[in-house]
């Protein structure tokens, strides 16, 4: 069973350049405080109130008959920031204010792993409130210094995502943060390559989180990168990530070294625009957080994650056409002393229900299986590692879609997602009690590598700048839907989630 849990990816690395725009959102993301639109003037204030609705797939999720018993839901989130700029400096602060589920019915898997915090209906709580950003940056002569908490994003959000991108569906609810202290310099004039040094406290991502007054992993970062290119233009980077993490037993620690490589190349067609980009990153070094049969004093990592796109934007027909695709090497030998399982960041989006939720709902309950008492004194070490949050992670997909915007307040797109394993389907719990032999979430034995296709589409009103009480404002309705029709391997069947989402930006 402990062999099993080797799901490790620690490229959870900081922005070590100005972040590069998400391919998931060409536009609409709102404004925060490295903005132009947030700092027009010295006082500035940007954010964004959310009301999520949804209807949640009717799912068992163990091979005892757990379902993920949830009815219709609301989920609420005030993102609200505000800043001052003086001459080449500024400050700002960012905060999630009132983030959860508000009302509706929560979920039945045990346990309260879950950081989105499906087990509880309360926007009330302590952990409900978050800021995001306290920071100040601004010039010494040639560099660029910042200095504080902040949010982390570089390239296509492969392995550092804000959470602050608009997905192609679904919803982004995280966001690495770190306490950085960064240095940025050109320092040749009007060659547009960037050069960054940075270090990090990491206070909350995929596979850590920390806080004075309750402790956590402690987790630290140095990053140096490149970046050459601007805006709409050509860009291409680099950035090489060491980490070193100490679980909060203070004993088990994860040293590991992460290169990622960036490309986004546009191209004009005569009347349509082409635009083509890639992301790759691998990961070595060694881990104490979780071991196997062979090897009990932790595990050695080697894993590669890619992703990469291909968009066309017509000018005279309203039509968008994007494919997309990524892999993540996946652990054929669990048993061994060699991790190879990679994950993505859990904002990345692939899909709305593949993954963030049939995926997340199914991880979220192998770990309450394993940490249940009636199974076992002590669950093993890593088993934390198992919550993904619905990432992709050991995993391949492909994802075409076509959007149509006839008018400005009018969008629609559909899309499809096929997905399989790069490692055998199993549940580590079921597949420890059927000796070792894989089996999926229901008990049933596996034999392939194809999770199956899922079927999106998305109707948007509004999303046009409107002025609200002398305030530019952006105010819209997103109508989502997905449909999930699950491989043999993943228990057959059609899982369906619907969501709306009322969104005010500002």
């Amino acid at each position: 069973m402990i062999a099993l849990l080797s799901l490790l990816s620690f490229a959870r690395a900081a922005d070590p350049a100005p972040a590069a725009p998400a391919a998931e959102s060409p536009a609409g993301t709102p404004p925060g405080p490295e903005s132009p639109a947030a700092v027009n003037g010295p006082l500035s204030s940007w954010g964004e109130l959310r009301l999520l609705g949804s209807l949640p797939p009717a799912l068992t999720v163990d091979p005892d008959g757990t379902a993920l018993g949830q009815s219709a839901v609301l989920d609420t989130r005030l993102r609200a920031g505000v800043g001052y700029a003086r001459d080449d400096w500024k400050v700002g602060t960012e905060w999630d204010l009132f983030t959860g589920q508000a009302a509706g019915d929560a979920w039945d898997i045990p346990g309260a792993e879950d950081a989105r915090d499906r087990d509880v209906v309360n926007v009330l709580r302590t952990d409900a409130f978050r800021v995001r950003r306290l920071a100040a940056s601004g010039l010494a002569g040639p560099v660029a210094i910042e200095g504080g908490l902040v949010t982390s994003h570089w390239g296509l959000g492969l392995v550092a995502n804000d959470g602050a991108h608009d997905p192609v569906f679904g919803r982004s609810d995280f966001g690495d943060r770190v306490l950085r202290l960064r240095f940025a310099s050109r320092p040749i004039q009007d060659v547009p390559l960037t050069f960054v040094i940075a270090g990090d406290r990491v206070i909350d991502d995929d596979t850590a989180s920390w806080s004075p007054f309750t402790g956590g992993q402690a987790a630290w970062q140095a990053v140096a990168s490149a970046l050459y290119g601007k805006a709409d233009a050509p860009r291409v980077g680099a950035y090489a990530v060491y980490r070193n993490q100490t679980e909060a037993d203070g004993e088990r620690v994860t040293s590991v070294g992460v290169v990622d490589l960036y490309g986004d190349v546009p191209i004009a067609l005569g009347g349509a625009k082409l635009r083509v980009a890639a992301e790759a990153a691998g990961i070595l070094g060694t881990t104490g957080r979780s071991q196997s049969y062979t090897s009990r004093d932790g595990l050695a990592v080697s894993s590669l994650g890619a992703t990469a796109l291909v968009e066309l934007t017509t000018e005279k027909l309203p039509i968008t056409a994007l494919v997309r695709g990524g892999y993540s090497t996946g652990d054929g030998n669990p048993d061994d002393g060699t991790s190879q399982d990679f994950a993505f960041d859990r904002d990345f989006d692939a899909g709305m229900v593949m993954f963030d939720e049939v995926q997340g709902a199914v991880d979220a309950a192998a770990y309450a299986q394993l940490t249940d008492d009636s199974h076992s004194g002590r669950a093993p070490d890593g088993a934390d590692l198992l919550v993904g949050e619905g990432a992709v992670r050991h995993a391949a997909f492909v994802q075409p879609l076509v959007g149509v915007q006839p008018v400005a307040w009018l969008g629609v797109k559909a899309g499809v997602v096929l997905g399989w394993n790069t490692s055998p389907i199993s549940q580590p719990f079921a597949t420890y009690r059927n000796g070792g032999v894989p089996v999926n979430f229901l008990g049933t034995p596996t034999a392939g590598y194809a999770l199956g296709t899922e079927v999106d589409w998305a109707v948007t009103l509004g999303d046009v700048k409107t002025k609200l009480f002398k305030v530019d404002t952006m105010p819209a309705l997103l109508v989502q839907g997905g449909h999930y029709l699950a491989s043999a391997d993943m228990g057959g069947g059609t899982h369906t989630l619907v969501t709306a989402t009322g969104r005010l930006r500002w």
